[in-house]
């Protein structure tokens, strides 16, 4: 009975590792993209609370040069619905969810071009966005904070 409950520990520590490594490389990719205008990138710990656990994750706080929060960048878990992972990304004026999602994976019923994030407006009758390049950020950047690039 120990052993099964060692596996499910071990399976849920190599899943958390998994989706924070998920969680770096997009933030990896944000800073990227973002080098060149004229924002503040910060990042600071947060609890992330779930089936797997309890656990330390990074959030993303991005602000203007005046120090005006415009978005951040909330990891949620790894456990959730139709994805292998969540966030929130927070604003002034709303918040958006950007899912990790697997191309293979026969539950989503989306358009999943690859693996990776995507943000997922609160409407079923669009496609989950794929964040994967700097427009489609500053979207939901705009989205959030109805800041204008």
């Amino acid at each position: 009975m120990n052993m099964i409950i060692e596996e499910q520990e071990q399976d849920a520590q190599v899943k958390q590792q998994i989706y924070l490594q998920r969680v770096n490389q997009l933030y990896t990719n944000i800073r990227n993209w973002l080098q060149d205008e004229p924002l503040i990138l910060e990042e600071a710990q947060t609890d992330v609370i779930e089936a797997l656990g309890h656990y330390q994750a990074p959030k993303l706080s991005i602000k203007t040069q005046e120090g005006e929060q415009l978005a951040e960048f909330k990891p949620t878990g790894a456990s959730v619905l139709l994805a292998d992972g969540a966030m929130d990304v927070d604003g002034d004026i709303g918040l958006e969810y950007v899912l990790y999602m697997l191309e293979s994976d026969p539950q989503t019923f989306f358009k999943v071009e690859a693996d990776g994030w995507y943000w997922q407006e609160q409407r079923e009758d669009v496609d989950p966005h794929f964040l994967d390049n700097k427009t489609t950020l500053l979207q939901l950047i705009t989205w959030v904070s109805d800041y204008e690039f």
